[in-house]
């Protein structure tokens, strides 16, 4: 008896996007996920008028505002875990051969670099992201053509910076 192929799911977990975009010749130095303290910081607008929906409903004590305050409650939390998960499903992987950034829940973005063609990277660090060791990683090429997105919320990103510089000068 022969062996089974592996079942294709239809679901496929944070943690293993990298394996469907890395080829078998590929090292990995780096698979990860933005940070989701610097996330959830993002979005204090959104908790901020959950929080005071809450607040006007438990004041007003009248049935359809409670109605419409639900109602709006149930639409910002549903915005906010469908953030959340495009959120875990975006990764930033760092091989030795490329840079990835793989995004998307339901449709899948894919998007890559050789090292052979990066000329600059560009590490920017707002107030908050110092606060939360984070930053925005922009890796350009002189192509202008290929934008590759920026990595934003980048946890450890001077070992990210200088593991991408190891990488671009190996390749040369």
């Amino acid at each position: 008896m022969g062996e089974r192929a592996p079942r294709r799911r239809w679901f496929t977990r944070p943690g293993e996007l990298a394996e469907q975009y890395v080829t078998d010749d590929e090292l990995i130095y780096f698979d990860g996920a933005p940070d989701l303290r610097a996330w959830i910081w993002t979005q204090w607008l959104e908790l901020a008028v959950m929080v005071s929906v809450v607040v006007i409903m438990l004041a007003a004590r009248e049935t359809r505002v409670t109605v419409l305050g639900l109602m709006g409650e149930i639409w910002l939390l549903a915005t906010l875990g469908w953030r959340l998960a495009d959120q875990a499903y975006t990764r930033y992987v760092l091989t030795d051969h490329r840079a990835l950034r793989v995004s998307g829940v339901l449709r899948r973005d894919y998007e890559w670099i050789s090292w052979k063609k990066v000329t600059d990277v560009s590490v920017h660090r707002s107030l908050f992201d110092r606060w939360f060791g984070t930053a925005t990683i922009q890796i350009q090429s002189a192509n202008e053509m290929s934008k590759f997105k920026a990595m934003d919320d980048v946890p450890n990103p001077v070992s990210f910076a200088e593991t991408i510089v190891d990488l671009v000068n190996g390749a040369r």
